[in-house]
């Protein structure tokens, strides 16, 4: 039996985007402004993501459609890599002089984040109903669009 751990998958640029649904250029973007960062660099000097990358890349675009500036996006991800590991786990052994953000960002950042879990809860209810009706409206039981002309 073999005890060897199972291969990491490494995304190129194109590939990292195809799976996360954006643009290549998206990608390029956030590596330029160093959102997000590879994992590894060939001999030829092609960049690999990691899974932890595209992790971090889907939580930048989900912060982003909740309305959170790229600033306070940018310290999400500074804040995750400092309390996560390549893998995306949480570091227990992690304390606050690893976190390269000041009190008042920090703070700026829980502010932000209380917002947004308070309006998720205040519509919650609302946003499923209007998808369950949503679905009834355009999605037929066999799974065929239903909409009415």
């Amino acid at each position: 039996m073999s005890t060897d751990a199972p291969a990491t998958t490494f995304y190129t640029t194109a590939e990292l985007a195809r799976e996360a649904g954006v643009t290549r250029r998206t990608v390029m973007h956030y590596a330029e402004l160093e959102l997000l960062t590879p994992d590894l660099t060939t001999a030829s000097g092609r960049l690999l993501y990691g899974p932890y990358s595209l992790r971090l890349l889907r939580d930048l675009i989900d912060l982003r459609s909740l309305g959170m500036p790229l600033d306070e996006a940018r310290d999400m991800v500074i804040l995750r890599r400092a309390t996560h590991d390549l893998a995306g786990n949480r570091r227990r052994d992690w304390k606050r002089e690893d976190v390269p953000l000041g009190d008042e960002r920090l703070q700026a950042l829980q502010t932000r984040l209380r917002a947004i879990n308070a309006a998720y809860e205040r519509q919650a209810d609302n946003l499923a109903r209007l998808d369950r009706w949503l679905t009834k409206r355009f999605i037929g039981k066999d799974g065929k669009t239903a909409a009415k002309g």
